[in-house]
């Protein structure tokens, strides 16, 4: 079941400006339409230059779907970054293009690399403490900025971006870069990135959902994308360089409990700088929006529920009692509301509207025979 094609257009038409009623920009409200007006699967087929896409929205069905896959799994990559990194930044990616918009072997092989410092749950415990220092940071600039009403800016979202780029710095590279001081300013490096950033993640559903120009001439909206990649890659490849012309200036540069994920990363293949180098690349562009996210959707949640706000201060009052309490792993693992509040935030607001695959085998889904290749959006909305 799905949107009927019509001849010559297809259901292209659909998501053209003025005719069309399915608006990449509210790609979670279409998503949700698509699931009340078909059911636990639909088929949207026929947009040129798109493969065929089945929407699955059934969590049983998912897991099969999952569990049918083989060990390099067969995600369907974007064909706009894939072809940023592997075309017009060839230069700079080479033959590693990191684990993003990447399948197959070379997803494998990367992420086989990199597996150990960043995959185990251990790892997070060693930055509670550089998380935390970041968190204050954070809280101290939300004092200056409240007005006379104790509200925010309007724009407060954007001091969000700000501490989450200054997180992931601290983390990836042990490097401050001061997104949370006052002479933070609007042209400065770091509010270019995260301004770029937006501008890649705004313009992805319009050059992944819709008639893919793009592949025939520069389109405006293909211009403002590979400008907004430039200025990510650019950027974040100044601070990654200096972060990396630092330890590799040591005389040995062995990884402990307090080293940068680059520095981990950096410690399992010395020779081969490239890799830490694209892995931290990675993590600003799909951190620093993801994790904006996450904490915007967890305060506004606790702001339209003054009970649940009132259970976990009182929770966090008794693990941390005083202003001056550190927070530690054995204390983070009292504050199980907290944990529950995160959650449920992110069951109701998922950071990504779904999870991409195609089959690379013919399987049975939801009653249908699905053959090798179609490609899968596991819904999460």
């Amino acid at each position: 079941p799905g949107p009927k094609a019509l001849p010559l257009f297809g259901n292209s038409w659909r998501f053209m400006a003025i005719i069309g009623d399915y608006k990449v920009a509210e790609i979670d409200k279409l998503s949700l339409r698509l699931w009340k007006n078909y059911g636990d699967i639909v088929k949207i087929e026929k947009i040129l230059g798109r493969p065929d896409m089945v929407f699955l929205y059934n969590a049983d069905e998912i897991e099969k779907v999952f569990r049918n896959e083989e060990l390099m799994p067969h995600r369907p990559s974007m064909p706009s970054l894939n072809y940023y990194k592997h075309v017009l930044r060839k230069d700079f990616f080479g033959e590693l293009a990191g684990v993003i918009a990447v399948h197959g072997q070379k997803w494998y092989e990367f992420r086989t690399k990199v597996q150990q410092p960043m995959l185990q749950p251990r790892t997070a415990k060693f930055y509670i403490g550089t998380i935390e220092d970041t968190a204050i940071s954070f809280v101290n600039r939300i004092k200056k900025i409240k007005d006379k009403n104790q509200e925010v800016p309007d724009d407060f979202l954007n001091e969000i971006h700000k501490w989450s780029l200054e997180s992931i710095a601290r983390v990836a590279l042990d490097q401050k870069l001061g997104c949370l001081e006052d002479e933070h300013t609007v042209d400065s490096d770091t509010q270019n990135l995260i301004d770029a950033i937006n501008i890649f993640f705004a313009n992805v559903p319009e050059l992944e959902l819709k008639i893919p120009f793009w592949k025939l001439f520069s389109t405006p909206t293909w211009r403002k994308y590979i400008k907004a990649l430039d200025t990510i890659t650019n950027v974040t490849s100044k601070h990654i360089n200096q972060s990396l012309e630092q330890l590799l200036s040591q005389k040995s540069f062995r990884s402990n409990n307090q080293s940068s994920l680059l520095q981990r990363v950096l410690n399992l293949d010395p020779s081969n700088p490239k890799l830490a180098q694209i892995l931290s690349l990675d993590m600003f562009i799909v951190g620093i929006d993801t994790t904006s996210a996450a904490l915007a959707s967890i305060l506004y949640q606790l702001s339209q529920n003054q009970e649940k706000q009132k259970k976990l201060r009182e929770e966090i009052r008794i693990v941390l009692p005083n202003a001056d309490s550190k927070l530690t792993s054995e204390k983070l693992d009292q504050l199980q509301y907290l944990k529950a509040c995160i959650k449920e935030t992110l069951r109701m607001y998922p950071v990504v509207i779904g999870n991409g695959r195609c089959m690379t085998k013919e399987t049975v889904i939801s009653g249908y025979k699905i053959p090798e290749g179609v490609r899968f959006i596991e819904q999460l909305y």
